[in-house]
């Protein structure tokens, strides 16, 4: 379905290449202060301490991706919408964000008590809120048209962790604990820059109200994001378990080191949606432009490979600490599943565009599933770290190819005759949204629509602010 087009209002009309430019330098520069934290730890980290802490670092990540699925996903649908609205939307996903942190926080501290690392799992949980809520932050100032503004913040945050990098690289070797928490007091620093220039502030009340609109596609979506990185924590338990720490620290640092082109994709959403929503190009056009950055990603991947195992062991052992042998040894494999990864992602991202959150989700536990079933099995058999790594790469070529043959079928299927389809649709009219339902009652008003979806509309005046955020809900489901 063809997305509104904006015009005057929402986010500022600039040159699309611009916008997308400054999109992906943020989304580097926010994923290499995450990447340079994991460096930094690895640096000061045996192979097998590392392992641990990698398992504990995927907890956080898991707390990202749910957050940025549940929340960026929505904000970034509603880029086609004006200011006010994007940052009502805002102010709820900010709160949100604070509770996520505040219960993965809970989950991490048991973690690491368990695996004998309670002060790193400490550090980490109380800088995790600050961590969700920065991201919040970014994708808002993206929606709004103003990447620039979130560049600069992420430049901050970034900056210290490469100083920590840098003189680590010289000997100083800073502890870990002291490492988390100077990435979690320059993302403090970075959101409220964010907060302050958006004038976003965390909203609270009634904010369950708010969550139960559309909340079936926001956990969809959440669970989209959250699925790979709770396969990562699976993934890395099962590595421990099978083949030891020293392997599953081997996994973690190859996985890393194509921390540039993770980045490089994660970016692929934070593009190609707000572009989606503001010009409506049909799923072929989509396809063809996402399949161009998956060719490029997927050629520069390979060139990437074949760089790293060129290395020096002494520049590798700089960089990752006493996990570098290990390491390198599964270098070649992580490689052809980052590659496959540069399709299955641009898939995931086509299909997102359209709302169809079901079968991104599909798409998702089919990745994970392969990939926690093949690492069972190899890691039980062989025990080493390369039979995890080729289980990985061929587990992920196969839901890759699954996945663009899925995008071809849904191609023919939008060249068909066009006809109606169950769901939600949003139509634009001036600066209002509304959700038009193919099965709501015949007779009733587009306020009345409103005002029934409005929680507590039935016989009370409904708050304006509450009555703004769902009447512009930009969620378009294809069920």
């Amino acid at each position: 379905m063809s997305l509104p087009a904006r015009s005057s209002a929402g986010a500022p009309a600039r040159g699309a290449a611009s916008v997308a430019i400054s999109t992906t330098i943020d989304q580097v520069l926010s994923s290499a202060s995450n990447a340079l934290m994991v460096f930094v730890l690895a640096q000061v980290s045996s192979a097998g301490q590392f392992g641990i802490i990698g398992l504990l670092i995927t907890v956080v990540g898991v707390c990202m991706g749910f957050d940025r699925g549940a929340l960026g996903t929505p904000l970034l649908l509603t880029s086609n919408l004006t200011n006010r609205q994007i940052v009502a939307e805002s102010n709820y996903a900010l709160s949100w964000s604070l509770y996520t942190g505040g219960v993965g926080g809970f989950l991490i501290l048991p973690l690491g008590a368990v695996f004998h690392q309670p002060w790193i799992a400490l550090a980490l949980a109380m800088v995790l809120p600050v961590v969700l809520a920065q991201d919040v932050l970014r994708l808002t100032a993206i929606a709004l048209g103003r990447p620039s503004l979130a560049v600069v913040a992420d430049a901050l945050w970034a900056a210290p962790m490469l100083g920590i990098f840098v003189a680590n690289l010289f000997g100083v070797r800073e502890s870990a604990e002291f490492s988390i928490f100077v990435w979690g007091f320059s993302g403090l620093v970075s959101a409220g820059i964010l907060a302050f220039r958006l004038r976003v502030a965390p909203h609270h009340a009634r904010i369950l109200d708010w969550w139960r609109i559309d909340w079936p596609a926001r956990l969809r979506f959440g669970g989209v994001y959250a699925i790979g990185q709770i396969g990562v924590v699976l993934g890395t338990l099962v590595a421990v378990t099978t083949a030891g720490s020293v392997a599953a620290a081997g996994i973690r640092g190859a996985s890393t080191l194509f921390g540039p082109i993770a980045t490089l994709l994660s970016a692929l959403p934070m593009v190609f949606v707000p572009h989606a929503v503001r010009t409506g190009n049909s799923v072929g056009d989509q396809w063809r432009l996402v399949s161009r950055t998956s060719v490029a990603t997927s050629v520069l991947t390979v060139v990437a490979t074949g760089c790293l195992m060129a290395v020096p062991a002494r520049m590798g052992a700089a960089i990752l600490g006493a996990s570098w042998p290990e390491t390198l040894s599964v270098i070649p494999y992580i490689g052809v599943s980052t590659a496959a990864v540069c399709w299955a992602l641009g898939v995931s991202t086509v299909f997102q565009l359209r709302g169809e959150s079901r079968t991104v989700f599909g798409l998702g536990m089919l990745l994970v599933g392969l990939q926690l079933a093949a690492s069972f099995v190899a890691g039980s058999i062989f025990r080493s770290a390369i039979a995890i790594g080729i289980s990985l790469a061929c587990s992920t070529s196969v839901t890759a190819i699954v996945g663009v043959l899925w995008v071809h079928r849904s191609i023919r299927a939008a060249a068909g005759p066009s006809c109606p389809r169950p769901g939600s649709a949003v139509k634009v009219n001036g600066d209002i949204t509304e959700h038009l339902l193919s099965d709501s009652p015949p007779g009733r008003s587009a306020r009345q629509e409103r005002l029934a979806s409005c929680p507590g509309a039935d016989d009370r005046p409904c708050s304006e602010e509450i009555c703004e955020v769902t009447s512009f809900n930009a969620f378009n489901i294809a069920e």
